[in-house]
């Protein structure tokens, strides 16, 4: 009985065909008039629902490489204008150094030319003084020679000894 079984299956009846394609048209037929359109229908809103999910998906990656652009923009101009910023405090830097540079000269110039000019009015004055002693020594010597006539020689002496007894000036 086992081995008619497994013969029973491969065998053709017609009227077991038949039902089956009858069946087979009969559900057929109630799906399509019944569950089709529903079944469409659910197939159609997920398919759109796909589809709008890969439309902002796309739109999100198209907004992303945009901002990720932005991005890239703005660093450069930032890193452009930070560049420039330390570009003109060095100039800027120079330009105060060089400034200050003449500005020390100059300076060092009105010193250099303040002392010449104070070092020539006491030159000036100690001249005036040495000659006001000159001449004051001048006429002491000469009132010593008047006092006493004596010969050249003896005038020399005089002077001399006269000048001998005048306080030295101090070595520098």
């Amino acid at each position: 009985m086992a081995g008619d079984n497994g013969n029973a299956l491969l065998q053709f009846e017609p009227g077991l065909m038949i039902w089956t394609v009858v069946t087979f048209l009969v559900t057929f037929l109630a799906l399509r008039l019944i569950a089709w359109k529903p079944i469409l229908g659910v197939l159609d809103e997920r398919e759109g629902r796909i589809r709008e999910s890969l439309q902002k998906a796309e739109q999100a990656q198209a907004e992303a490489e945009r901002a990720i652009e932005e991005n890239r923009a703005n660093m450069e101009a930032s890193l452009r204008e930070s560049q420039e910023l330390v570009a003109e405090a060095r100039q800027e830097a120079e330009r105060v150094r060089t400034q200050a540079r003449e500005e020390a000269r100059v300076e060092a110039r009105k010193i250099v030319e303040e002392g010449r000019r104070q070092l020539e009015v006491e030159r000036r004055a100690a001249l005036a003084d040495i000659r006001q002693e000159a001449a004051g020594l001048a006429i002491l010597a000469a009132e010593q020679l008047l006092k006493k006539n004596l010969g050249e020689e003896e005038n020399r002496q005089l002077v001399q000894v006269f000048l001998d007894q005048l306080p030295k000036p101090p070595v520098q």
